[in-house]
């Protein structure tokens, strides 16, 4: 079956992903790629070890070696959004390939494997990752991590640890790895204690490596807020509730998954408590699947522990971040208890399952792929799950306005606006309202600039004025306000307001050429 069975996972991996191969660029593959100033810079790999990678603003990031794998696809595929998604598709394909190699070593059937390893690769959860240019940083990862199991059951362990440190240089959650190679051991009834320690010293030099460059303390951010700490772990339970709901019922996949810290907990916990106790007794009453069940169980906590909040990954306000390409690797861990499970008591009708699920999750794969077509498509969809997400308004408002529908783009900006005051006056830290008043001035300056494509030339001017109260040190805000005010006929302010934008900018060149052109008139 291994050539057969081979070509066979390929099929399935190309078939899923086919319908996603011609969608443009969305959204952080603009500010990875094409938005990424250094992604030309071939040559100069060990500056990209020296400073932390292009950021969204929201975290940042040290992943050089991410970095320069971008570099690499820029250099042979240029702008051209097909290659990247065929690239992302190919290294999709090699995680699945390695998978099924993978749990066989670690003694399933071979049937067992390949079915494991052919969900892994149409399940429509994994769409964010394959869909997403910028997905390829969980691809990659991936791929890193899987390579070094694959040598570390080898015992080439210096070889493990270098794929290791690739993974990590390419995704942080890439940490995975050391409660991993743990869980792996205790299902074969092997303690190498050794090689455990030095699994976690690298990880440690890694962690110390990244906060040397980034200057950013992952203990600190922990701990920056106790208070919030604890609303965070609190939200555990019910934050892998959710993770398991999507893997078996993925009906309501979307881009920019929240989950709130403030709701209430207690029904999660109580069915936490009962699915404990349920696995302790499977454990107890079953001992023949007992090896499946603690390896399947262990890798996907092992692999969610990283993205389960601790460190905190918030969004906005009281959103934490809980996004599914963080599943792509843990859904292997919850297809393991399943599979095997149904391997052994459903025999009769496994070929009847097989084709259910596998044809299933091609049809919600191909439907989920349908909403990376276009920004406007898939922001569309975000905010029917996350209403009162801010920042998902003003995302969806500025693809409208670029799409030249500012009508469009009013409504979800004054949504966007109203979001991000309310949290502005809730925040009790001064840097979170800083950060929430730095996004209220980016809303109102994209909120001028559609009032101007709709010739509201006076709402316009108010809403350039509200921004430069907020940081009256922006160029921009000066020289788009004098503007405003040449079409209100107004060229004293106009002219008033080009000379503040040079003295704030002396180097502004494009207010220089404004002024010069209304002297001249």
């Amino acid at each position: 079956m291994n050539r057969a069975g081979f070509l066979a996972l390929i099929f399935f991996g190309l078939l899923a992903f086919v319908n996603a191969i011609r969608h443009p660029f969305v959204h952080d593959d603009v500010i990875f790629i094409l938005n990424n100033p250094h992604i030309a810079g071939l040559g100069s790999w060990v500056e990209a070890f020296k400073v932390p990678a292009a950021s969204n603003g929201i975290n940042t990031y040290y992943r050089p070696v991410l970095e320069i794998l971008y570099r690499l696809e820029y250099h042979f595929f240029g702008f051209h959004p097909f290659a990247y998604h065929l690239f992302n598709i190919i290294v999709h394909i090699i995680n699945g390939l390695l998978l099924f190699g993978l749990l066989k070593k670690l003694g399933f059937a071979q049937q067992v494997a390949w079915v494991i390893a052919c969900i892994f690769l149409v399940h429509p959860v994994q769409t964010e990752a394959v869909d997403c240019i910028s997905g390829i940083s969980n691809l990659w990862m991936a791929l890193g991590i899987l390579l070094a199991l694959h040598a570390y059951l080898n015992k080439w362990y210096t070889a493990s640890l270098l794929c290791f440190a690739m993974a990590f240089l390419s995704k942080e959650q890439a940490v995975m790895y050391v409660p991993l190679v743990i869980v792996i051991d205790h299902s074969r009834g092997k303690y190498n204690f050794r090689s455990w320690l030095g699994v976690g010293a690298s990880a440690f030099i890694l962690l110390w490596l990244r906060q040397q460059v980034t200057g950013s303390s992952l203990f600190k951010d922990i701990m920056l807020s106790p208070g919030e700490l604890c609303l965070r772990l609190s939200a555990i339970p019910r934050d892998i509730g959710m993770d398991l709901r999507l893997i078996f019922f993925p009906y309501d996949l979307h881009y920019y998954r929240n989950t709130d810290i403030l709701q209430a907990n207690g029904v999660s916990w109580v069915l936490a408590l009962i699915s404990i106790g349920g696995i302790f007794y499977v454990l107890h009453r079953w001992p023949q699947g007992r090896w499946a069940l603690v390896l399947g169980l262990g890798w996907f906590l092992a692999t969610m522990f990283p993205v389960l909040n601790i460190a905190p990954l918030i969004n906005e306000y009281s959103f934490i971040l809980t996004s599914e390409h963080f599943l792509y690797l843990p859904i292997v861990g919850i297809l393991i208890v399943v599979v095997w499970t149904a391997d052994h008591y459903l025999k009769q009708c496994r070929i009847l399952l097989l084709s259910v699920v596998v044809g299933s999750c091609l049809i919600l794969t191909w439907y989920q792929n349908t909403f990376w077509s276009s920004e406007i498509v898939l922001f569309e969809r975000m905010l029917r799950f996350e209403p009162e997400f801010g920042r998902g308004h003003l995302l969806l408002a500025k693809a409208y306005y670029f799409k030249g529908r500012p009508d469009l783009a009013e409504g979800h900006f004054e949504k966007a606006f109203m979001i991000m005051s309310s949290y502005a006056k809730k925040a009790a830290n001064p840097t979170a309202k800083n950060f929430y008043l730095k996004i209220i001035k980016d809303i109102l300056f994209d909120w001028a600039q559609d009032e101007s494509a709709m010739g509201h030339w006076s709402r316009a001017l108010d809403k350039y004025k509200q921004a430069a109260a907020i940081d009256g040190k922006d160029a921009s805000l000066y020289n788009n306000m004098a503007f405003v005010y040449l079409h209100l006929g107004d060229k004293k302010n106009a002219y008033l307001s080009l000379k503040e934008a040079l003295q704030i900018d002396p180097s502004f060149v494009q207010a220089r050429q404004n002024l010069q052109q209304l002297g001249s008139l």
